[in-house]
Protein backbone atom coordinates (compact mmCIF):
# COMPACT_ATOMS: atom_id res chain seq x y z
CA UNK A 1 0.00 0.00 0.00
CA UNK A 2 1.57 3.44 -0.52
CA UNK A 3 1.61 6.54 1.23
CA UNK A 4 -0.68 8.06 0.23
CA UNK A 5 -3.45 5.54 0.29
CA UNK A 6 -2.44 4.89 3.85
CA UNK A 7 -3.25 8.67 4.64
CA UNK A 8 -5.89 8.75 2.43
CA UNK A 9 -7.70 5.81 4.96
CA UNK A 10 -6.44 7.75 8.23
CA UNK A 11 -8.09 10.99 6.80
CA UNK A 12 -11.62 8.88 6.29
CA UNK A 13 -11.45 7.01 9.41
CA UNK A 14 -10.32 10.37 11.19
CA UNK A 15 -13.28 11.84 10.35
CA UNK A 16 -16.05 9.13 10.72
CA UNK A 17 -14.80 9.53 14.28
CA UNK A 18 -15.77 12.72 14.83
CA UNK A 19 -19.03 12.70 12.88
CA UNK A 20 -20.33 13.99 16.22
CA UNK A 21 -19.76 17.09 15.17
CA UNK A 22 -22.71 17.96 12.45
CA UNK A 23 -25.43 16.17 14.67
CA UNK A 24 -24.85 18.46 18.00
CA UNK A 25 -27.72 20.44 18.05
CA UNK A 26 -29.35 22.14 20.76
CA UNK A 27 -32.55 20.05 20.10
CA UNK A 28 -30.68 16.05 19.94
CA UNK A 29 -32.17 13.45 21.71
CA UNK A 30 -29.78 12.28 23.91
CA UNK A 31 -32.29 9.16 25.26
CA UNK A 32 -33.65 6.27 22.62
CA UNK A 33 -36.65 7.72 21.11
CA UNK A 34 -39.25 7.34 18.66
CA UNK A 35 -39.69 9.97 14.92
CA UNK A 36 -42.04 12.50 15.60
CA UNK A 37 -45.67 13.12 14.07
CA UNK A 38 -46.19 8.80 14.66
CA UNK A 39 -43.00 8.14 12.15
CA UNK A 40 -42.35 4.75 13.48
CA UNK A 41 -38.70 3.32 13.20
CA UNK A 42 -37.02 0.51 13.67
CA UNK A 43 -33.13 -0.57 13.04
CA UNK A 44 -31.36 -4.29 13.30
CA UNK A 45 -27.49 -4.54 13.15
CA UNK A 46 -25.47 -8.24 12.47
CA UNK A 47 -22.70 -8.31 13.21
CA UNK A 48 -19.79 -10.39 15.03
CA UNK A 49 -18.28 -9.48 18.47
CA UNK A 50 -14.96 -7.20 18.69
CA UNK A 51 -11.33 -8.39 19.37
CA UNK A 52 -8.48 -6.43 20.05
CA UNK A 53 -6.67 -5.19 16.71
CA UNK A 54 -9.30 -7.08 14.16
CA UNK A 55 -11.40 -5.33 10.98
CA UNK A 56 -15.11 -6.34 11.91
CA UNK A 57 -17.93 -6.02 8.66
CA UNK A 58 -21.43 -5.84 9.67
CA UNK A 59 -24.32 -5.15 7.69
CA UNK A 60 -27.40 -2.58 9.23
CA UNK A 61 -31.17 -1.98 8.05
CA UNK A 62 -33.69 0.43 9.02
CA UNK A 63 -37.14 0.48 8.41
CA UNK A 64 -39.65 3.51 8.70
CA UNK A 65 -42.95 3.09 9.26
CA UNK A 66 -45.91 5.89 8.57
CA UNK A 67 -45.51 9.49 7.71
CA UNK A 68 -42.08 9.68 7.77
CA UNK A 69 -41.52 12.19 4.63
CA UNK A 70 -39.27 14.53 6.30
CA UNK A 71 -36.51 11.67 7.61
CA UNK A 72 -33.64 13.89 6.04
CA UNK A 73 -30.52 10.86 6.92
CA UNK A 74 -29.11 8.13 9.03
CA UNK A 75 -26.42 7.91 10.69
CA UNK A 76 -24.94 4.72 12.63
CA UNK A 77 -23.38 4.64 16.32
CA UNK A 78 -21.73 2.31 18.29
CA UNK A 79 -20.95 3.31 22.14
CA UNK A 80 -19.73 1.21 25.28
CA UNK A 81 -21.31 2.91 28.61
CA UNK A 82 -20.69 1.56 32.12
CA UNK A 83 -22.62 3.12 35.57
CA UNK A 84 -22.63 3.00 38.96
CA UNK A 85 -25.46 3.68 41.62
CA UNK A 86 -25.26 3.58 45.28
CA UNK A 87 -27.59 4.67 48.07
CA UNK A 88 -25.67 4.04 51.02
CA UNK A 89 -26.53 4.58 54.57
CA UNK A 90 -24.42 7.53 56.34
CA UNK A 91 -21.54 6.52 58.81
CA UNK A 92 -23.17 8.79 61.45
CA UNK A 93 -26.74 7.83 61.11
CA UNK A 94 -28.48 6.02 63.27
CA UNK A 95 -29.41 2.47 62.44
CA UNK A 96 -33.28 1.95 63.16
CA UNK A 97 -34.01 -1.45 64.75
CA UNK A 98 -36.00 -3.18 62.29
CA UNK A 99 -39.87 -4.07 64.27
CA UNK A 100 -40.72 -7.87 65.00
CA UNK A 101 -43.36 -9.52 63.22
CA UNK A 102 -44.96 -12.85 64.50
CA UNK A 103 -46.75 -15.41 62.82
CA UNK A 104 -49.56 -17.24 65.00
CA UNK A 105 -51.82 -19.81 63.78
CA UNK A 106 -55.27 -19.18 64.19
CA UNK A 107 -58.14 -22.00 64.32
CA UNK A 108 -60.93 -20.27 62.83
CA UNK A 109 -63.21 -22.96 63.86
CA UNK A 110 -65.76 -21.09 65.60
CA UNK A 111 -68.61 -23.11 64.52
CA UNK A 112 -68.08 -26.61 65.27
CA UNK A 113 -69.95 -28.62 62.41
CA UNK A 114 -68.18 -25.91 60.29
CA UNK A 115 -64.57 -27.00 59.02
CA UNK A 116 -62.34 -24.15 58.18
CA UNK A 117 -58.16 -24.54 56.99
CA UNK A 118 -56.35 -23.06 59.66
CA UNK A 119 -54.67 -19.53 58.98
CA UNK A 120 -51.20 -17.44 59.54
CA UNK A 121 -52.04 -14.41 60.98
CA UNK A 122 -48.88 -11.53 61.02
CA UNK A 123 -48.91 -9.59 64.48
CA UNK A 124 -46.94 -6.07 64.59
CA UNK A 125 -46.80 -3.36 66.46
CA UNK A 126 -48.24 -0.62 64.34
CA UNK A 127 -46.82 2.36 66.31
CA UNK A 128 -42.93 0.72 65.93
CA UNK A 129 -43.90 0.46 62.31
CA UNK A 130 -44.51 4.00 61.41
CA UNK A 131 -41.45 5.17 63.00
CA UNK A 132 -39.34 2.76 61.63
CA UNK A 133 -40.75 3.70 58.13
CA UNK A 134 -40.35 7.25 58.51
CA UNK A 135 -36.58 6.91 59.52
CA UNK A 136 -35.97 5.04 56.53
CA UNK A 137 -37.07 6.93 54.24
CA UNK A 138 -36.10 9.79 55.55
CA UNK A 139 -33.12 11.22 52.77
CA UNK A 140 -30.86 12.87 55.27
CA UNK A 141 -29.82 9.43 56.44
CA UNK A 142 -28.54 8.32 53.09
CA UNK A 143 -26.23 9.26 50.49
CA UNK A 144 -27.19 8.55 47.15
CA UNK A 145 -25.23 8.89 43.87
CA UNK A 146 -25.03 7.67 40.69
CA UNK A 147 -22.80 8.53 37.70
CA UNK A 148 -22.07 7.18 34.11
CA UNK A 149 -19.25 6.63 32.28
CA UNK A 150 -19.28 6.57 28.43
CA UNK A 151 -15.79 5.08 27.45
CA UNK A 152 -16.28 5.75 23.17
CA UNK A 153 -18.90 6.94 21.11
CA UNK A 154 -18.66 6.49 17.59
CA UNK A 155 -20.82 7.54 15.03
CA UNK A 156 -20.57 6.97 10.43
CA UNK A 157 -23.09 8.56 8.42
CA UNK A 158 -24.84 6.08 6.11
CA UNK A 159 -27.15 8.05 3.82
CA UNK A 160 -28.71 11.29 3.49
CA UNK A 161 -27.56 15.16 2.23
CA UNK A 162 -29.04 18.04 2.49
CA UNK A 163 -30.99 18.51 -0.57
CA UNK A 164 -31.14 15.14 -1.50
CA UNK A 165 -34.18 12.97 -2.54
CA UNK A 166 -36.56 11.51 -0.33
CA UNK A 167 -34.71 8.76 1.94
CA UNK A 168 -35.95 5.14 1.78
CA UNK A 169 -38.26 3.69 4.49
CA UNK A 170 -36.31 0.31 4.14
CA UNK A 171 -32.91 0.83 3.92
CA UNK A 172 -29.58 -1.53 4.51
CA UNK A 173 -26.40 -1.14 3.72
CA UNK A 174 -22.85 -2.32 4.87
CA UNK A 175 -20.27 -1.25 7.36
CA UNK A 176 -16.86 -1.52 8.70
CA UNK A 177 -15.25 -1.24 12.25
CA UNK A 178 -11.10 -1.06 12.98
CA UNK A 179 -10.85 -2.50 16.63
CA UNK A 180 -7.82 -1.25 17.92
CA UNK A 181 -5.52 -3.65 19.58
CA UNK A 182 -6.73 -2.24 23.22
CA UNK A 183 -8.54 -4.48 25.33
CA UNK A 184 -12.06 -3.42 26.53
CA UNK A 185 -14.03 -5.15 28.91
CA UNK A 186 -15.85 -8.33 27.75
CA UNK A 187 -19.35 -8.07 27.42
CA UNK A 188 -21.49 -9.34 30.11
CA UNK A 189 -24.83 -10.57 29.77
CA UNK A 190 -27.65 -8.49 32.04
CA UNK A 191 -30.37 -9.45 30.07
CA UNK A 192 -31.77 -11.58 32.48
CA UNK A 193 -31.98 -11.33 36.50
CA UNK A 194 -30.71 -7.69 36.07
CA UNK A 195 -34.08 -6.08 37.46
CA UNK A 196 -33.92 -7.13 40.95
CA UNK A 197 -31.33 -5.02 42.96
CA UNK A 198 -29.10 -7.16 45.31
CA UNK A 199 -30.40 -5.29 48.53
CA UNK A 200 -33.29 -2.54 48.93
CA UNK A 201 -35.48 -0.80 51.09
CA UNK A 202 -33.78 -0.31 54.48
CA UNK A 203 -30.31 -1.75 53.69
CA UNK A 204 -27.56 -0.46 51.28
CA UNK A 205 -27.76 -0.75 47.76
CA UNK A 206 -24.37 -0.76 45.00
CA UNK A 207 -25.38 -1.12 41.45
CA UNK A 208 -22.74 -1.28 38.55
CA UNK A 209 -23.89 -1.89 35.37
CA UNK A 210 -21.89 -1.71 31.45
CA UNK A 211 -23.62 -2.09 28.21
CA UNK A 212 -22.45 -2.05 24.32
CA UNK A 213 -24.66 -0.82 21.90
CA UNK A 214 -25.72 0.19 18.53
CA UNK A 215 -27.43 3.08 17.95
CA UNK A 216 -29.21 4.74 14.53
CA UNK A 217 -29.92 8.63 14.65
CA UNK A 218 -32.59 9.70 12.70
CA UNK A 219 -32.39 13.25 11.49
CA UNK A 220 -35.63 15.16 10.22
CA UNK A 221 -36.75 18.21 8.55
CA UNK A 222 -37.35 20.09 11.81
CA UNK A 223 -33.83 19.64 13.61
CA UNK A 224 -34.85 16.97 15.60
CA UNK A 225 -32.07 13.78 15.96
CA UNK A 226 -34.27 10.75 17.10
CA UNK A 227 -31.94 7.87 18.35
CA UNK A 228 -33.04 4.41 17.51
CA UNK A 229 -31.11 1.20 19.34
CA UNK A 230 -30.43 -1.16 16.84
CA UNK A 231 -29.08 -4.16 19.12
CA UNK A 232 -26.40 -4.76 21.96
CA UNK A 233 -22.73 -6.19 20.92
CA UNK A 234 -20.04 -7.51 22.82
CA UNK A 235 -16.76 -7.23 23.01
CA UNK A 236 -14.10 -10.06 23.99
CA UNK A 237 -10.61 -8.74 25.29
CA UNK A 238 -7.25 -10.69 24.53
CA UNK A 239 -6.37 -12.50 28.23
CA UNK A 240 -2.70 -13.01 28.71
CA UNK A 241 -1.51 -16.62 29.88
CA UNK A 242 -0.45 -16.83 33.70
CA UNK A 243 2.62 -18.78 34.42
CA UNK A 244 1.62 -19.18 37.57
CA UNK A 245 -0.02 -22.19 39.15
CA UNK A 246 -3.03 -22.31 41.36
CA UNK A 247 -1.64 -22.73 44.93
CA UNK A 248 -3.46 -24.75 47.38
CA UNK A 249 -5.09 -22.58 50.40
CA UNK A 250 -7.10 -22.97 53.60
CA UNK A 251 -10.74 -20.75 53.61
CA UNK A 252 -12.14 -19.83 56.98
CA UNK A 253 -16.04 -21.14 56.95
CA UNK A 254 -18.09 -18.68 58.62
CA UNK A 255 -22.04 -19.34 60.12
CA UNK A 256 -24.47 -17.95 57.06
CA UNK A 257 -26.40 -15.09 57.81
CA UNK A 258 -30.41 -16.34 56.68
CA UNK A 259 -31.70 -12.83 57.61
CA UNK A 260 -30.45 -9.49 57.27
CA UNK A 261 -32.05 -8.21 60.53
CA UNK A 262 -30.95 -11.19 61.99
CA UNK A 263 -28.53 -11.38 65.06
CA UNK A 264 -25.57 -12.95 65.14
CA UNK A 265 -25.36 -16.22 67.20
CA UNK A 266 -22.48 -16.28 69.68
CA UNK A 267 -20.92 -19.07 71.14
CA UNK A 268 -18.16 -19.25 72.45
CA UNK A 269 -17.47 -23.09 72.74
CA UNK A 270 -18.61 -23.22 68.58
CA UNK A 271 -16.21 -25.21 66.90
CA UNK A 272 -14.38 -23.69 64.02
CA UNK A 273 -14.04 -25.41 60.69
CA UNK A 274 -11.45 -24.32 57.66
CA UNK A 275 -11.43 -26.07 54.13
CA UNK A 276 -8.31 -26.77 52.54
CA UNK A 277 -8.03 -26.51 48.88
CA UNK A 278 -5.80 -28.25 46.39
CA UNK A 279 -6.23 -27.28 42.58
CA UNK A 280 -4.74 -28.46 39.42
CA UNK A 281 -2.10 -26.27 38.31
CA UNK A 282 -4.28 -25.01 35.25
CA UNK A 283 -7.77 -24.38 34.87
CA UNK A 284 -9.40 -23.83 31.90
CA UNK A 285 -12.33 -22.14 30.23
CA UNK A 286 -15.08 -24.71 29.51
CA UNK A 287 -14.10 -27.78 31.58
CA UNK A 288 -14.55 -29.34 34.47
CA UNK A 289 -11.60 -29.44 37.01
CA UNK A 290 -11.48 -31.87 40.05
CA UNK A 291 -10.54 -30.14 43.41
CA UNK A 292 -9.70 -32.01 46.41
CA UNK A 293 -10.79 -30.73 49.63
CA UNK A 294 -9.93 -31.64 53.57
CA UNK A 295 -12.31 -30.09 56.36
CA UNK A 296 -10.29 -29.36 59.42
CA UNK A 297 -12.54 -28.93 62.56
CA UNK A 298 -10.80 -27.30 65.80
CA UNK A 299 -12.82 -27.18 69.12
CA UNK A 300 -13.60 -29.22 72.21
CA UNK A 301 -13.57 -32.68 72.28
CA UNK A 302 -17.15 -33.21 73.89
CA UNK A 303 -18.86 -31.30 71.53
CA UNK A 304 -21.10 -33.41 68.99
CA UNK A 305 -21.16 -31.16 66.40
CA UNK A 306 -20.75 -32.88 62.96
CA UNK A 307 -19.64 -32.11 59.44
CA UNK A 308 -21.98 -33.79 57.21
CA UNK A 309 -21.19 -32.77 53.38
CA UNK A 310 -19.31 -30.21 51.63
CA UNK A 311 -20.75 -28.44 48.87
CA UNK A 312 -18.48 -25.88 45.65
CA UNK A 313 -20.11 -24.28 42.88
CA UNK A 314 -18.49 -21.38 41.17
CA UNK A 315 -20.29 -18.10 41.17
CA UNK A 316 -19.32 -15.25 38.88
CA UNK A 317 -18.86 -11.99 40.63
CA UNK A 318 -18.70 -8.33 39.97
CA UNK A 319 -17.09 -6.76 42.99
CA UNK A 320 -16.43 -2.77 43.38
CA UNK A 321 -12.93 -1.95 42.48
CA UNK A 322 -13.88 1.95 42.01
CA UNK A 323 -13.53 2.65 46.17
CA UNK A 324 -14.59 6.42 46.76
CA UNK A 325 -14.80 7.36 50.14
CA UNK A 326 -18.20 6.56 50.65
CA UNK A 327 -17.09 3.09 50.38
CA UNK A 328 -14.68 2.62 52.97
CA UNK A 329 -15.09 0.84 55.88
CA UNK A 330 -18.08 -1.03 54.13
CA UNK A 331 -18.46 -4.57 55.08
CA UNK A 332 -21.15 -5.49 52.35
CA UNK A 333 -19.40 -6.84 49.37
CA UNK A 334 -22.09 -6.67 46.42
CA UNK A 335 -21.85 -9.87 44.54
CA UNK A 336 -24.05 -10.79 41.71
CA UNK A 337 -23.90 -13.77 39.36
CA UNK A 338 -22.19 -12.35 35.62
CA UNK A 339 -22.13 -14.27 32.50
CA UNK A 340 -20.16 -13.57 29.60
CA UNK A 341 -22.28 -11.96 26.34
CA UNK A 342 -20.95 -14.14 23.97
CA UNK A 343 -22.91 -16.03 20.65
CA UNK A 344 -25.65 -18.78 21.03
CA UNK A 345 -23.34 -21.89 19.70
CA UNK A 346 -25.34 -25.13 18.33
CA UNK A 347 -23.25 -27.67 20.18
CA UNK A 348 -23.63 -30.96 18.76
CA UNK A 349 -24.57 -34.20 20.64
CA UNK A 350 -21.37 -35.65 21.53
CA UNK A 351 -20.52 -32.35 23.83
CA UNK A 352 -21.56 -33.65 27.41
CA UNK A 353 -23.04 -30.92 30.04
CA UNK A 354 -22.98 -31.42 33.72
CA UNK A 355 -26.19 -30.94 35.50
CA UNK A 356 -25.25 -31.10 38.59
CA UNK A 357 -23.63 -27.46 38.82
CA UNK A 358 -23.53 -27.52 42.54
CA UNK A 359 -21.54 -30.52 43.13
CA UNK A 360 -21.15 -32.19 47.01
CA UNK A 361 -19.55 -34.61 49.20
CA UNK A 362 -19.75 -36.53 51.71
CA UNK A 363 -17.34 -35.61 54.57
CA UNK A 364 -15.68 -38.90 56.56
CA UNK A 365 -14.49 -37.75 59.96
CA UNK A 366 -12.66 -40.66 61.93
CA UNK A 367 -13.96 -41.33 65.10
CA UNK A 368 -12.41 -39.99 68.04
CA UNK A 369 -11.15 -42.29 71.28
CA UNK A 370 -13.38 -42.70 73.85
CA UNK A 371 -11.51 -40.88 76.83
CA UNK A 372 -11.15 -37.78 74.69
CA UNK A 373 -15.04 -37.56 74.34
CA UNK A 374 -15.53 -37.61 78.30
CA UNK A 375 -13.81 -34.10 78.95
CA UNK A 376 -13.26 -31.14 76.85
CA UNK A 377 -10.16 -30.52 75.67
CA UNK A 378 -9.13 -28.32 72.28
CA UNK A 379 -8.64 -30.60 69.65
CA UNK A 380 -7.81 -30.56 65.90
CA UNK A 381 -9.07 -33.00 63.69
CA UNK A 382 -9.22 -33.51 59.77
CA UNK A 383 -11.44 -35.45 57.37
CA UNK A 384 -10.30 -37.99 54.42
CA UNK A 385 -9.63 -35.94 51.42
CA UNK A 386 -12.83 -35.72 48.92
CA UNK A 387 -12.72 -34.40 45.49
CA UNK A 388 -15.09 -32.32 43.98
CA UNK A 389 -15.68 -31.61 40.44
CA UNK A 390 -16.34 -28.33 39.32
CA UNK A 391 -17.66 -27.29 35.70
CA UNK A 392 -16.30 -23.77 34.25
CA UNK A 393 -18.54 -23.02 31.34
CA UNK A 394 -17.61 -21.01 28.05
CA UNK A 395 -19.74 -17.99 29.37
CA UNK A 396 -18.07 -17.66 32.54
CA UNK A 397 -15.49 -14.36 32.95
CA UNK A 398 -12.12 -14.39 33.35
CA UNK A 399 -10.72 -11.76 35.43
CA UNK A 400 -10.84 -8.02 34.38
CA UNK A 401 -10.76 -5.09 35.90
CA UNK A 402 -13.21 -2.16 34.22
CA UNK A 403 -13.39 1.47 35.89
CA UNK A 404 -16.33 0.57 38.60
CA UNK A 405 -15.79 -2.98 39.13
CA UNK A 406 -13.77 -6.05 39.01
CA UNK A 407 -15.11 -8.77 37.28
CA UNK A 408 -14.00 -12.55 37.91
CA UNK A 409 -15.40 -15.66 39.49
CA UNK A 410 -14.94 -17.33 42.70
CA UNK A 411 -15.16 -20.86 44.22
CA UNK A 412 -18.04 -20.72 46.74
CA UNK A 413 -17.93 -23.50 49.68
CA UNK A 414 -20.74 -24.28 51.99
CA UNK A 415 -20.62 -26.75 54.64
CA UNK A 416 -23.66 -29.19 56.12
CA UNK A 417 -22.67 -29.00 60.09
CA UNK A 418 -24.90 -31.24 62.60
CA UNK A 419 -25.04 -28.96 65.40
CA UNK A 420 -24.26 -29.96 69.50
CA UNK A 421 -27.35 -30.26 71.27
CA UNK A 422 -26.56 -27.75 73.31
CA UNK A 423 -25.64 -24.79 70.55
CA UNK A 424 -27.82 -21.97 70.36
CA UNK A 425 -30.68 -22.10 67.80
CA UNK A 426 -30.20 -19.51 64.29
CA UNK A 427 -33.54 -19.28 63.56
CA UNK A 428 -35.98 -18.50 65.66
CA UNK A 429 -39.11 -20.19 64.03
CA UNK A 430 -36.81 -23.53 64.11
CA UNK A 431 -36.80 -23.56 67.80
CA UNK A 432 -40.70 -22.37 68.00
CA UNK A 433 -41.14 -25.23 66.11
CA UNK A 434 -39.55 -27.68 67.87
CA UNK A 435 -40.83 -26.89 71.42
CA UNK A 436 -44.28 -27.03 69.31
CA UNK A 437 -43.65 -30.62 68.16
CA UNK A 438 -42.11 -31.76 71.99
CA UNK A 439 -44.31 -29.48 74.53
CA UNK A 440 -46.76 -33.09 75.30
CA UNK A 441 -44.17 -35.48 74.03
CA UNK A 442 -41.28 -37.93 75.10
CA UNK A 443 -38.76 -39.95 73.45
CA UNK A 444 -40.87 -42.85 73.42
CA UNK A 445 -43.57 -40.92 71.01
CA UNK A 446 -41.66 -40.71 68.58
CA UNK A 447 -41.95 -43.80 67.47
CA UNK A 448 -45.34 -43.45 66.60
CA UNK A 449 -45.37 -40.42 64.50
CA UNK A 450 -43.78 -40.28 60.88
CA UNK A 451 -41.59 -37.49 61.65
CA UNK A 452 -38.35 -37.07 63.58
CA UNK A 453 -37.70 -34.49 65.89
CA UNK A 454 -36.41 -31.08 64.38
CA UNK A 455 -33.49 -31.16 66.64
CA UNK A 456 -32.44 -34.71 64.79
CA UNK A 457 -32.51 -33.32 61.00
CA UNK A 458 -31.40 -29.34 62.12
CA UNK A 459 -28.18 -28.34 60.42
CA UNK A 460 -26.35 -25.47 60.51
CA UNK A 461 -24.62 -24.06 57.55
CA UNK A 462 -21.06 -22.62 57.29
CA UNK A 463 -19.23 -20.46 53.94
CA UNK A 464 -16.51 -19.33 52.58
CA UNK A 465 -15.25 -18.17 49.23
CA UNK A 466 -12.17 -18.38 47.40
CA UNK A 467 -11.14 -16.43 44.31
CA UNK A 468 -10.15 -18.90 41.01
CA UNK A 469 -8.60 -17.60 38.32
CA UNK A 470 -9.07 -19.74 35.06
CA UNK A 471 -7.49 -19.47 31.14
CA UNK A 472 -9.12 -18.13 28.43
CA UNK A 473 -9.62 -20.65 25.54
CA UNK A 474 -8.73 -17.35 23.32
CA UNK A 475 -4.88 -18.03 24.91
CA UNK A 476 -4.51 -20.60 21.58
CA UNK A 477 -4.93 -17.56 19.65
CA UNK A 478 -1.10 -15.75 18.14
CA UNK A 479 -0.65 -12.35 19.52
CA UNK A 480 1.73 -9.99 17.37
CA UNK A 481 1.75 -7.19 20.29
CA UNK A 482 0.07 -7.17 23.78
CA UNK A 483 -3.01 -5.26 24.00
CA UNK A 484 -3.16 -1.92 26.33
CA UNK A 485 -5.79 -1.76 28.66
CA UNK A 486 -8.76 0.74 28.03
CA UNK A 487 -8.53 2.95 31.03
CA UNK A 488 -4.46 3.09 30.06
CA UNK A 489 -3.53 6.78 28.98
CA UNK A 490 -2.55 4.88 25.22
CA UNK A 491 -5.86 3.04 24.51
CA UNK A 492 -7.72 3.80 21.61
CA UNK A 493 -11.30 3.74 20.70
CA UNK A 494 -12.65 1.88 17.32
CA UNK A 495 -13.00 3.58 14.50
CA UNK A 496 -16.34 2.77 11.66
CA UNK A 497 -14.00 2.11 8.15
CA UNK A 498 -15.44 2.19 4.36
CA UNK A 499 -16.29 -1.26 3.48
CA UNK A 500 -14.01 -1.15 0.67
CA UNK A 501 -11.19 -0.26 2.31
CA UNK A 502 -11.54 -3.53 4.90
CA UNK A 503 -9.16 -5.83 2.55
CA UNK A 504 -6.40 -3.08 2.54
CA UNK A 505 -6.33 -2.36 5.99
CA UNK A 506 -6.25 -6.39 6.94
CA UNK A 507 -2.71 -6.58 5.19
CA UNK A 508 -1.75 -3.56 7.38
CA UNK A 509 0.46 -4.30 10.53
CA UNK A 510 -1.22 -4.04 13.69
CA UNK A 511 0.73 -1.02 14.46
CA UNK A 512 -0.17 0.87 11.41
CA UNK A 513 -3.78 0.36 11.90
CA UNK A 514 -3.35 1.38 15.79
CA UNK A 515 -2.33 4.90 14.35
CA UNK A 516 -5.60 4.64 12.38
CA UNK A 517 -7.77 4.79 15.67
CA UNK A 518 -8.01 7.84 17.51
CA UNK A 519 -6.84 8.20 21.00
CA UNK A 520 -9.94 7.02 23.43
CA UNK A 521 -11.48 10.30 25.13
CA UNK A 522 -14.02 9.15 27.87
CA UNK A 523 -15.99 11.25 29.40
CA UNK A 524 -18.20 11.30 33.02
CA UNK A 525 -22.01 12.34 33.88
CA UNK A 526 -22.46 12.83 37.51
CA UNK A 527 -26.17 12.60 38.51
CA UNK A 528 -26.06 14.59 41.55
CA UNK A 529 -28.52 12.80 44.77
CA UNK A 530 -29.34 10.17 41.70
CA UNK A 531 -32.20 10.10 39.65
CA UNK A 532 -34.60 8.46 41.76
CA UNK A 533 -34.33 4.92 41.35
CA UNK A 534 -31.62 3.71 39.11
CA UNK A 535 -32.20 3.74 35.28
CA UNK A 536 -31.14 0.20 34.49
CA UNK A 537 -29.58 -0.45 30.91
CA UNK A 538 -31.75 -3.15 30.62
CA UNK A 539 -35.12 -2.40 32.91
CA UNK A 540 -36.86 -2.45 29.66
CA UNK A 541 -39.91 -5.05 29.44
CA UNK A 542 -38.49 -5.56 25.61
CA UNK A 543 -34.92 -6.79 26.00
CA UNK A 544 -32.70 -5.76 23.33
CA UNK A 545 -31.49 -8.12 20.48
CA UNK A 546 -27.99 -9.53 21.14
CA UNK A 547 -26.26 -8.86 17.39
CA UNK A 548 -23.89 -11.60 17.77
CA UNK A 549 -26.80 -14.04 17.84
CA UNK A 550 -28.21 -13.25 14.92
CA UNK A 551 -24.59 -12.95 12.97
CA UNK A 552 -23.84 -16.63 14.12
CA UNK A 553 -27.17 -18.15 13.09
CA UNK A 554 -28.45 -15.64 9.91
CA UNK A 555 -24.93 -14.84 8.46
CA UNK A 556 -22.32 -16.98 9.15
CA UNK A 557 -24.68 -20.09 8.88
CA UNK A 558 -25.65 -18.75 5.33
CA UNK A 559 -22.33 -18.28 4.03
CA UNK A 560 -20.36 -21.31 5.52
CA UNK A 561 -20.66 -25.23 4.64
CA UNK A 562 -18.80 -28.02 5.51
CA UNK A 563 -15.21 -27.15 6.10
CA UNK A 564 -16.14 -23.21 6.04
CA UNK A 565 -18.50 -23.85 8.90
CA UNK A 566 -15.92 -25.64 10.75
CA UNK A 567 -13.42 -23.70 10.80
CA UNK A 568 -15.26 -20.34 11.65
CA UNK A 569 -16.90 -22.02 14.51
CA UNK A 570 -13.85 -22.95 16.04
CA UNK A 571 -12.35 -19.32 15.36
CA UNK A 572 -15.55 -18.47 17.27
CA UNK A 573 -14.57 -20.31 20.33
CA UNK A 574 -10.77 -19.67 20.35
CA UNK A 575 -11.46 -15.74 20.28
CA UNK A 576 -14.19 -16.73 23.37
Amino acid sequence: MTMLRWQSLALQVIWAASILAFTDTSTESKEPSIAPYQCWASAWVRAPDMVPGDIIAGDIRIKLSGPCTDAESYVLGLRYKEKIFWKLRRQDAPIPKRPEIKYNSTDSNHDLFQVRIPVQTPYYNETEWITYQNSVQSKDLWSVHEEERIAFEIKTPLVGVEGAERLKTSFTTRFGILVPNTNYPPGLDYRRGIRRLHSQGDTDVIHSESIYEYFVEIRFGNGTISEIPAGITAFTPLYLSTQSDMPSGNVSLVPTDFSRNSKPVVDVLRSNYTVELSFPNRVYQNSSVNITATVHRMGYTNRTDTPMQLCAFLNGRNINQWQPQEFKNRSHIFTQVIRALVPSVQYSSTMSFPFNLHPCGEISFAAAPADLTREGHISSSSSEPLSLSVHVSHDAVPDFSAYYQKLGHGLDLTLHVKPDLSEPWERDFEKTQWEKQTAEMDETDFDWVPWLPLIQTRRQYLAGNVGLSFISMQNQRHVQTTPVHYLSNEARQPAFVDVSDIADLRSMTTEERDLLAPIAQPSIKVFEGGRGLPNFYFGRMEQPIYVGDTWLNKVLSATSRGQRERDALNHLLLVQ
